[in-house]
């Protein structure tokens, strides 16, 4: 990769921006669990592996408790069914109490803390005329605003109590009178407004749905098969099995309660390669249509699943050549991304094409997963990354088909844009 590529290569990464201290030790000492949970600046996310809380008028767009309408009108004093929810799961996490999962418990996370390493400013919360503790500190080293997520998708009811609350929270702060709609305060399952954050948001978001989504897709122990919980504050899985007997001789264990280390006990994430592909001196770029996006005509990159005791640059051939037919041994890792749909990291990569009539032929017939694929004039691409630069007159000719590349906030369109910056840097040298 060219210098310039890489300078140009984004340091903030949508859904992946370090915006907490995770401080994940503590996630596992119930004296600061007990202090953060009840804390008067607590910030909790509602959201779950599949839907979020939305407040449009809200920084960000994220609907959490650390918003302005939230925090004034008090949530954990003024609503009795969502004080009480947090008291159970404090107990019930302390204690690890096998009733963690009962239907009717929202499931908590600590997701981490806002503090000096992240950005908050210590020293203007410390001197703050006010009656009220600013921040939490905890042993007098961990000092600032603790972050949770909850997940409300099994409490409905709960979830129109919220809405309710923070819509009659905002009508009486601006005097008004409107519908939770009117005012933009919702849960929604739809991609569109999870890719509408503000980067901050979407990276909160992102923790706490892959989070979720992890704790959703594993509530049974694979070694055993009974009933698994979420201890640590949701930062582990704890099988409820005792050790039984299997037969006269001999004690059953549960290989994976009984193991010193296992991975199905913590979270994991699905690693997925995701490739731009192009030539030597960057004047094509090889875009493929697959058939879920074919009305859209959405041309994106090359992106598959990585298997066991494969290499990134492995994996990243292979799916290459399986879903384009293209014969690519000269790999690049540029960057990642948490992509939160449902729990995966984006390894990105630049494919670099050595053209012979032979390694650029393009054939679709392996995994037939593909609409279409093809070597695109990379002037035409940049004209799809930088729209504004398209004349007047070229906007009614450039693309008769309406193709389209993926949104901004993707790994896709920063692997594209890349390339395309670069054959711009070239053509200047």
């Amino acid at each position: 990769m060219t210098a310039a590529a890489f300078k140009d290569t984004p340091k903030e990464v949508y859904f992946g921006n370090e915006v907490l201290n995770r401080v994940s030790f503590l996630r596992e000492d119930n004296e600061f669990i007990q202090s953060s949970l009840f804390h008067p600046k607590l910030c909790i996310l509602k959201n779950g592996s599949n839907q979020g809380s939305i407040e449009e008028e809200a920084d960000g767009g994220l609907g959490y408790t650390g918003t302005k309408a939230v925090i004034e009108s008090g949530l954990l004093e003024n609503l009795p069914s969502w004080r009480s929810a947090l008291e159970t799961w404090f107990h019930d996490n302390k204690h690890r109490d096998k009733s963690l999962r009962d239907e009717g418990k929202p499931v908590f996370l600590f997701m981490g803390i806002l503090d000096e390493s992240i950005g908050l400013n210590l020293k203007s919360l410390k001197f703050l005329e006010t009656s009220e503790e600013t921040y939490l500190d905890h042993q007098g080293r961990y000092q600032g605003i603790a972050y949770y997520a909850v997940d409300l998708t099994r409490l409905k009811g709960l979830r129109k109590e919220i809405v309710k609350f923070v819509n009659d929270s905002i009508n009486a702060l601006q005097s008004t009178e409107a519908s939770p709609g009117d005012n933009g305060i919702y849960f929604t399952h739809s991609r569109k407004h999870y890719l509408g954050f503000k980067k901050r948001e979407a990276s909160l978001f992102s923790q706490g749905a892959m989070f979720f989504s992890w704790l959703d897709t594993n509530k049974f122990c694979p070694g055993c098969g009974l009933p698994s919980i979420p201890i640590h504050a949701g930062g582990k899985l704890l099988c409820t099995s005792e050790a039984k007997s299997e037969d006269d001789d001999e004690t059953y264990k549960c290989p994976v309660k009984s193991a010193r280390v296992s991975n199905a006990s913590f979270p994991r994430t699905d690693m997925a390669v995701i490739s731009i592909i192009t030539n030597e001196d960057r004047s094509k770029v090889l875009l493929s249509l697959n058939k879920r996006y074919a009305i859209a005509r959405m041309y994106t990159c090359t992106a598959g699943f990585m298997e066991p005791a494969e290499s990134v640059e492995v994996a990243t051939r292979r799916e290459i050549w399986e879903e384009t037919g293209v014969v690519c041994d000269d790999i690049r890792i540029v960057n990642t991304q948490p992509w939160p749909f449902p729990q995966n990291l984006m390894i990105g990569c630049m494919g670099i094409v050595k053209f012979n009539n032979k390694n650029e032929i393009i054939h679709l017939g392996h995994d037939n997963e593909l609409e279409d694929a093809r070597w695109f004039d990379v002037e035409f691409v940049r004209k799809l990354v930088y729209p504004d630069e398209v004349t007047e007159t070229e906007k009614e000719t450039f693309n008769p088909e309406n193709i389209i590349i993926p949104m901004k906030e993707s790994i896709a369109h920063t692997l594209i844009k890349m390339v395309v910056d670069e054959a711009n840097h070239k053509s200047k040298l």
